[in-house]
């Protein structure tokens, strides 16, 4: 999803690498722009309550 020309940033993290490739490949299909944030535990830590991501809204501009 383009905003204001660039694309809004996803997040996400997993064990396997095989899933992680097939879900950063729809991340970019959607049109969004994804970023690993590597294992379950590192995403976690970023992500869930208390993580310093959920209240950013994030975009990737070039």
């Amino acid at each position: 999803m383009t905003t204001e020309g660039g694309k809004r940033v996803l997040c996400h993290s997993g064990e396997d690498a095989a899933s992680k490739a097939r879900v950063a490949e729809l991340i970019d299909q959607l049109g969004f722009y994804g970023i690993d944030l590597g294992g379950v535990q590192q995403g976690l830590l970023a992500q869930f309550p208390g993580g310093p991501l959920p209240a950013l809204n994030l975009i990737k501009h070039g």
